[in-house]
C-alpha cells in the first residue's frame, strides 16, 4: 500500500477502481444514457494519463501510477462537492426509513429508487461507513466509465475517490513493533472478528484478506484502506489456487514479530496452523478460548512453567472442576489422561553448501505395535535415535560418528528387548562411555594427536510410549516445540561459552571470547574420565515435537527464528513429517550452509482418554 506524508495544505484522496459485473450485487453496473470516456485511451488533452478520471478532475499524485491501481490524487476542483459527498448524512435519514440488516441487494434498489445515479459501491460506502466509521474510510465522489485493462476483468468500472489518512500505520508495522502492548493485538483481531460480520452481507469482507489493505488509526483503532467486493485474485485467476483466508492473514501477521511476541501468541499461533478452522465461528470460539491466557497472563515465567508443570499447576492454570465431565472433555489434553493415538519420524541429513563430505550421521531403531480390541485400541512404541557429529577431518569425522552411533546402538539392541522397562540413566552413560572407549581406542592405535585426533558429538533418545530419556555430550542439541510450552532447547551446549555462564560470567563477554564456541566435550579424543554425558527425563503430555539436530542446523538461531514459518506446521499431523523436515533443512543450509546439517524428528500426537476416569 502506497503511503505519503502529506502537506498539512494538500488534501489527497484515495482512488480506486472497482471492475463492474452484470451478475454483482455491488458491482453490477446501472444503465446509462450515454456511455463515458475509455479511461486511459483519451488522447485529448495530451496529458490525459495524469488523471486518474474521465473527466480529469483527480490528478495523480504520482505520475508513475498511470494506471488502474488504488493510488493517490489530487482534487482539481476543490469548491465543487460531489454529489456523494452532498450525501454523507443521509445514510442517517435511510437508517430511519429502511432496515439496513436487510440483505445489501434490497437496501441497494430502495435507495436506487431515490437516487437512481448512486451505484451499489457508492452506497455501500456510504452505508458501512455509517456503521464503522473509524474502519471504513468516507467516499467522496465516485463514477462509472468504460475501461480497456488487462487488470481490470470487465469492459466497465466503479471508480471511487475516498478520504486518505496517512497518519495510519501498516497493520504489518504495528505486529512487529514490540512496545504494543499485546491486548492492543489482541483487540484487533476482535476487531477483525466483529468488522467481517458487518462487511460480509455486503460482500466486502474480502476487505479483511490481505494485510496491505489492513492499517491502524492514531487513536489505536483499525482501519481499512478501502473495500473489496470482488473475490481475491487467487480465486478469480487461479482458480487451482487456495483463496487466502482470515486464518491466513493472521499467520502473515505473525511471521516477523518477536521470539517475546510469538511466545505470548503461541497457543494462538499454533492452533491457526493445526486447528481445522473453516469458520468464522469457529475462528471466534478460538480466540474467545483463549482470551484470558493471552489477556490475564500473556507469559508466564520460567517458575510458573514450571508449577504448569505439575498435575496441580496444570489444574489450577486451567480452572478444570474435577467432578464435571463436560469441562473435563473440554480441558486441554495435558489435563486428561493421556492415550497415545501417532507417533510419526523423519530424518534428513545434508552435506551443506560448502562441505565435499559429510561428517554427520543419524541411526533409528524403532518399533511400533498397535493393539485393538472391541473397547479401543492402544499404541505401543519403542525406539533409540542417536545423532552424531564428527570431527577430525580427512574422512576421520565420519568415522567417529559413524563408530558411536553403531557402538550405542549395539549396546541397546543387546540390554533393551521390546517393552522392557526403559533403561536407567546409568545405562545410557554407559553406552555413551563405551561409544568414547571405541573411538579413543582407535585414535591411541593410529597415533592421532592434537586436532588430528578423530571426534564427536552425540545426542541420543530413548522413546518408551510418553517417556523419553536423552543423553547428550557436545554441541548438538534436543529441542522440544509444543503449543503449550513453544519451543525449547532441552540440551546444554558443551563448549567454552556456556562453560563461562555456568560460573558467572555475563553472556556477552562469555561469547565476546575467540575460544568461546570450542567444545569443552566430545566422544573420543580423550579417556572416558573426561567425558561427562548429560541425561534427562521429560514425559509426553501433550501433541509434541522432538527434534535432534547438528550445529549445522542449529546455528544462528534457525530454530528460534523460524517457529512461525517452519515448526508450527510439523504439528500439523496432515501434513507428512518428512516433507515438513525437508523444507526445515533447506531453510537451515540457506542460513548455515557452511556445515552438514542433520535432524532427526518425532512427533507425538496425544488423545484425552475419560474412559479411564470414569
Amino acid at each position: 500500500m502506497h503511503t505519503v506524508k502529506a502537506d498539512q495544505d494538500l488534501k489527497l484522496w484515495w482512488g480506486v477502481l472497482y471492475p463492474a459485473y452484470s451478475d454483482h450485487a455491488i458491482l453490477r453496473a446501472a444503465k446509462r444514457e450515454q456511455e463515458g470516456t475509455v479511461f486511459e485511451q483519451d488522447t485529448n488533452p495530451p496529458n490525459a494519463a495524469a488523471y486518474f478520471d474521465p473527466h480529469h478532475r483527480y490528478q495523480r499524485w504520482d505520475s508513475r501510477y498511470a494506471c488502474d491501481l488504488p493510488q493517490l490524487v489530487q482534487d482539481l476542483q476543490p469548491d465543487e462537492t460531489p454529489l456523494v459527498a452532498q450525501l454523507q448524512a443521509s445514510p442517517q435519514l435511510w437508517a430511519d426509513e429502511l432496515d439496513l440488516t436487510d440483505p445489501a441487494a434490497v437496501i441497494i434498489d430502495q435507495v436506487q429508487a431515490t437516487y437512481p445515479e448512486l451505484s451499489g459501491v457508492a452506497i455501500a460506502y456510504l452505508v458501512l461507513h455509517l456503521a464503522c466509521p473509524e474502519s471504513v474510510p468516507a467516499i467522496y465522489d465516485a463514477w462509472l466509465d468504460n475501461i480497456s485493462s488487462p487488470n481490470l476483468p470487465a469492459t466497465q468500472c466503479h471508480g471511487v475517490i475516498l478520504d486518505y489518512n496517512h497518519t495510519a500505520r501498516p497493520l504489518k508495522d504495528v505486529w512487529e513493533d514490540d512496545s504494543i502492548p499485546d491486548e492492543r493485538l489482541f483487540a484487533y483481531l476482535e476487531e477483525m472478528l466483529r468488522l467481517w460480520q458487518v462487511l460480509e452481507p455486503w460482500q466486502a469482507h474480502y476487505s479483511l484478506l490481505s494485510t496491505q489493505n489492513l492499517a491502524a488509526n492514531p487513536d489505536g483503532s483499525l482501519r481499512l484502506h478501502q473495500l473489496d467486493f470482488t473475490p481475491p485474485l487467487a480465486e478469480s485467476f487461479q482458480p487451482k489456487a487456495q483463496p487466502p483466508t482470515l486464518v491466513m492473514v493472521w499467520q502473515q501477521l505473525f511471521e516477523n514479530t518477536s521470539e517475546r511476541r510469538q511466545s505470548v501468541f503461541m497457543p494462538l499461533i499454533v492452533s491457526l496452523s493445526t486447528a481445522p478452522i473453516e469458520t468464522i465461528t469457529e475462528l471466534q470460539i478460538l480466540l474467545d478460548s483463549l482470551a484470558q491466557t493471552l489477556r490475564t497472563e500473556p507469559l508466564l515465567d520460567l517458575e510458573a512453567e514450571a508449577a504448569a508443570g505439575s498435575p496441580e499447576g496444570l489444574l489450577e492454570l486451567a480452572g478444570t472442576d474435577e467432578e464435571d465431565e463436560t469441562a473435563l472433555e473440554e480441558a486441554p489434553t495435558a489435563l486428561l489422561p493421556r492415550q497415545l493415538v501417532q507417533v510419526d519420524v523423519a530424518a534428513q541429513t545434508d552435506v551443506g553448501r560448502d562441505r565435499h563430505h559429510n561428517e554427520d550421521l543419524y541411526l533409528m531403531n524403532y518399533r511400533q505395535q498397535l493393539r485393538m480390541t472391541p473397547c479401543g485400541q492402544q499404541l505401543s512404541v519403542q525406539g533409540v535415535f542417536i545423532l552424531c557429529d564428527g570431527m577430525g577431518g580427512h574422512a576421520e569425522g565420519e568415522v567417529a560418528s559413524s563408530l558411536a552411533t553403531k557402538t550405542v546402538y549395539e549396546y541397546f539392541e543387546q540390554t533393551w528387548p521390546w517393552q522392557a522397562p526403559l533403561p536407567s540413566a546409568n545405562e545410557v552413560r554407559n553406552a555413551i562411555y563405551r561409544a568414547n572407549e571405541a573411538i579413543f581406542e582407535l585414535n591411541e592405535r593410529k597415533a592421532k594427536t592434537g586436532s588430528g585426533r578423530m571426534g564427536t558429538t552425540l545426542v541420543m533418545a530413548l522413546v518408551d510410549n510418553y517417556n523419553l530419556r536423552l543423553g547428550h555430550v557436545g554441541d548438538s542439541r534436543i529441542y522440544r516445540f509444543t503449543k503449550r510450552r513453544g519451543l525449547e532447547q532441552l540440551t546444554v551446549d558443551h563448549e567454552v561459552g556456556q562453560r563461562l555462564i555456568q560460573q558467572g560470567v555475563e553472556p556477552d563477554i562469555a561469547y565476546g571470547r575467540p575460544d568461546a564456541y570450542q567444545l569443552t566435550q566430545a566422544l573420543g579424543p580423550r579417556s572416558s574420565q573426561s567425558v561427562a554425558p548429560e541425561v534427562t527425563d521429560i514425559a509426553i503430555d501433550e501433541d509434541t515435537l522432538i527434534l535432534l539436530c547438528s550445529d549445522g542446523l542449529s546455528d544462528n538461531r534457525c530454530l528460534e527464528t523460524h517457529i512461525i514459518s517452519h515448526l508450527v506446521p510439523m504439528l500439523d499431523f496432515s501434513v507428512p513429517l518428512s516433507q515438513s523436515l525437508s523444507k526445515l533443512i533447506e531453510t537451515g543450509n540457506q542460513i548455515n550452509g557452511h556445515d552438514n546439517l542433520t535432524a532427526i524428528a518425532l512427533r507425538f500426537k496425544l488423545r484425552s482418554s475419560l474412559s479411564s476416569l470414569f
